[in-house]
């Protein structure tokens, strides 16, 4: 279709452009079906400059076939052909899945078809093209094609039932999860997604009636479900919600919240609120499940948001080593990634560590970084160089 309108191609000879493929397209205008011929028509958007390529394009974008064969091409002996422009489109038209059913071939009595195409016909009559206009009609009606205009995708609020998506949704099963949500966001609206949310969430909350909602693993499998819809449009589950997992005493709860941010440092890097996850990027007094991860999303920020580092700062300047350490080893981690994302400031702050497993686990960054010009760290963030 093109601009709502079925779009039938209509492959044609020059010769015979006016007296056959006009008035064939002009039938075809009130029926409301768009009649195309190629070489009258404007390069559709995003197309190659080529000719094939402008014919490409609209048999792409076509619902059905019409082959005006016309008597184009007298032999010496005797075979009368139409133009070979006119075969070559009906065999592009029939390695189209969407077009091969829909071919029409209309052709006039002393018109001989190449054997390998020569398919069923409809008289092609120049002088009385009424019962061949007639049949093409009647033909597009079968296929469907004067359904009109695509449906616009109808959405509501259905009650999305979230006992069936947790009973699907195995412990690890986040691609699973993903593609429930995603099968959700088709057929319902906004509304009814962010219902389904906020009983994730209400399921996540301590509650006294359901005990069997603190198990961990039960707790894991609402989390994975809650992280689909997450993946699916992140603006569903809202910094607020993220936050209040992350201050949950339950560690389950908090590596919920740092599955979040996960996903939202993927998406949207800037939308991540760098004091939340810097509550949760505390390896010396955090529980692992939450630490590493989140220390994992410190890293893959600091590919794009320069002032992630903060966090990073904020743990080498602890009293303990072991934040110390973990600053030092993420930074080596970033260096074999990309090393120009590295701060060598805070590389080199580290090599004078105080505690020798520091020091040497610096002196690998500052190793792996050494060999870049001083301003790489600086000129990756600077605009056009400025």
């Amino acid at each position: 279709m093109l601009d709502g309108q079925p779009v039938a191609f209509l492959s044609c000879s020059e010769k015979f452009k006016s007296s056959v493929a006009y008035p064939v397209r002009a039938a075809l205008a009130d029926i409301d079906v768009r009649g195309v011929i190629v070489g009258e028509e404007p390069q559709l958007p995003r197309t190659d400059w080529g000719p094939e390529d402008k014919v490409e394009s609209y048999l792409n974008a076509s619902d059905a076939f019409l082959a005006l064969c016309t008597a184009d091409n007298v032999h010496t002996d005797g075979r009368i052909e139409c133009r070979q422009n006119i075969i070559d489109e009906v065999q592009r038209a029939r390695n189209k899945p969407h077009l091969r059913s829909r071919i029409m071939v209309l052709k006039v009595a002393e018109v001989q078809l190449p054997s390998n195409i020569n398919p069923i016909h409809e008289p092609l009559d120049l002088e009385n093209l009424g019962p061949c206009i007639d049949l093409i009609i009647r033909q597009l009606r079968t296929w469907g094609v004067l359904a009109g205009a695509p449906a616009i995708p109808h959405t509501q609020t259905p009650l999305i039932p979230v006992d069936r998506l947790l009973a699907e949704v195995k412990l690890g099963e986040f691609d699973k999860a993903t593609a429930l949500a995603y099968q959700i966001s088709l057929h319902g609206d906004r509304a009814g997604q962010l219902a389904a949310v906020a009983e994730l969430l209400n399921r996540l909350r301590p509650s006294a009636d359901d005990e069997n909602l603190q198990e961990n693993t039960g707790v894991h499998v609402i989390s994975t479900v809650l992280d689909g819809f997450a993946r699916i449009d992140h603006t569903l589950v809202s910094p607020q919600a993220i936050e209040e997992l992350s201050l949950s005493p339950e560690t389950t709860h908090r590596i919920a919240a740092v599955d979040l941010l996960w996903d939202l440092a993927e998406a949207a890097p800037g939308m991540v609120p760098l004091g939340l996850l810097g509550r949760l990027a505390r390896p010396n007094d955090e529980d692992w499940y939450v630490e590493a991860p989140a220390m994992a999303v410190v890293k893959l920020l600091m590919l794009t948001r320069r002032h992630a580092r903060v966090i990073f700062d904020r743990l080498a300047a602890s009293t303990e080593a072991e934040d110390r350490y973990a600053v030092a080893a993420a930074l080596l981690d970033l260096s074999r990634v990309q090393p120009a994302a590295v701060p060598p400031d805070l590389a080199h702050r580290l090599v004078n560590d105080n505690d020798e497993l520091v020091k040497s686990k610096a002196q690998e960054v500052v190793d792996v970084i050494s060999s870049l010009p001083k301003d790489a760290y600086d000129q990756r963030y600077q605009p056009f160089g400025i």
